[in-house]
């Protein structure tokens, strides 16, 4: 058996973990620079707030309904996530984790995977004040299916032990994992509107509608698993640090700023990954949807020498700018592009090089290990500036409770019910 455990709600739930007085209140978290709903409570949904709606528009609804409003908080989110995967690490430890709030657990060795699945919606909320829902099957459709179906039962678990009739002839072909809007109409049209229509389709028609990935997806209705769990997660060819600007930038070094940032996170996720760099890409654009003058490019350079060295990317991606940067735009949005990700260890021209660059290296593993200690502002490049006005507009977001000790909660220290 295969089961997914998905945090409900998952940001609200992390709001609520340091202002439990918000339980059973409306919340809704906003996306990066306050700009629309990516999180609702049950009580914000029952209000009628749609996932995606724009923040300016349902501003007068949230007022007049007392809704709490929150600013993305992605350390906290982030910090969380990881101490909910390492609890359910301890029921098995073979475990995929799919997103910041799912993750996949093989069960093949767990006698009784009901109980297992309530201990575990028992601990995590314990240890971390964070619910979760448990779906049960012999496939990790099936386990998305149960799941999705766990989240209406009081128990907040189910198990599917195979396509029942009764269970899956309620669930629309839209709401089965990898069916997209395109594939959904081409089963209207065939009047395959649930998935125990889907189950019962003819695998010729099946095969004639949609890729190699629809006949799977049947298969793993039907409880024969062609998706297996991925414990390691395959490498990633290339990793993009961008965010759209709190407000318009036209300044070069308000752009160069951003660029370093950039460039130092993405090098960082690297590193962490234990891969180098062949090439990089920084691109710039305006705002599309402003009737300002229109500008976006972008300029890419392949490395003689592969690299994770973080000083050197960020040296580059700046030169790369200034050759795209025009002067009498508006900026919206800056990035950079890690091309060509290999790992680190095998690549023997970098291993020799390291040793003449002894000291730099040196530096840098200094600079992460005090990242490590002290948290991830406690160290940063000249080049990224301090003031950072540039920055993603977060103006409600809640302090990272749990990676900054300069923001943990005092009692009597304004920390208050609102």
């Amino acid at each position: 058996m295969i089961a997914l455990a998905d945090c409900n709600n998952f940001y609200v739930s992390c709001e609520r973990v340091f202002r439990p007085w918000l339980n059973e209140r409306p919340v809704i978290v906003l996306s990066n620079n306050d700009g629309c709903a990516i999180a609702r409570s049950n009580e914000a949904k029952r209000l009628g707030i749609k996932m995606g709606a724009p923040y300016y528009q349902i501003k007068g609804l949230c007022q007049k309904n007392r809704v709490s409003v929150f600013s993305s908080n992605y350390e906290l989110y982030g910090d969380m996530s990881k101490r909910v995967v390492s609890i359910l690490m301890r029921f098995t430890p073979e475990a995929e984790v799919y997103s910041i709030d799912e993750s996949f657990l093989n069960l093949e060795q767990i006698h009784n995977p009901v109980r297992t699945a309530e201990e575990m919606r028992k601990t995590v909320l314990k240890w971390t004040g964070i619910p979760i829902s448990v779906g049960i099957g012999p496939t990790k459709t099936l386990a998305k299916v149960a799941n999705r179906m766990a989240k209406k039962q009081d128990t907040g678990y189910l198990m599917l032990k195979g396509s029942e009739n009764s269970l899956i002839s309620s669930v629309k072909v839209r709401d089965i994992w990898g069916i997209g809007t395109r594939i959904e109409e081409k089963l209207k049209r065939l009047r395959i509107l649930t998935a125990l229509d889907l189950v019962n389709a003819p695998a010729p028609i099946i095969r004639k509608v949609g890729s190699v990935q629809l006949e799977r997806t049947q298969k793993e209705l039907q409880g024969r698993q062609c998706i297996s769990i991925e414990q390691i997660p395959e490498p990633k060819k290339n990793v993009c640090c961008s965010r759209s600007f709190g407000r318009t930038v036209t300044d070069l070094e308000e752009l160069e700023e951003a660029i370093a940032n950039h460039a130092v996170r993405a090098t960082q996720k690297i590193r962490k990954e234990g891969s180098i760099t062949c090439g990089l890409q920084v691109f710039i654009m305006t705002n599309r949807f402003s009737k300002n003058p229109q500008y976006s490019n972008s300029r890419t350079i392949g490395f003689d020498e592969p690299s994770d060295d973080p000083i050197r990317i960020l040296g580059t991606a700046k030169e790369l700018l200034r050759s795209i940067y025009r002067k009498g735009y508006s900026y919206k949005k800056a990035g950079v592009l890690l091309l060509n990700l290999r790992p680190r260890n095998q690549d023997q021209g970098l291993l020799f090089r390291d040793h003449h660059n002894e000291k730099r290296n040196r530096l840098v593993k200094a600079l992460e290990s005090i990242k490590n200690t002290y948290g991830t502002n406690s160290t940063f490049l000249a080049a990224q500036g301090i003031d950072r006005q540039w920055d993603m507009k977060r103006q409600l977001r809640t302090p990272r409770y749990t990676t900054n000790w300069n923001e943990i909660p005092a009692i009597g220290n304004g920390f208050k019910p609102s």
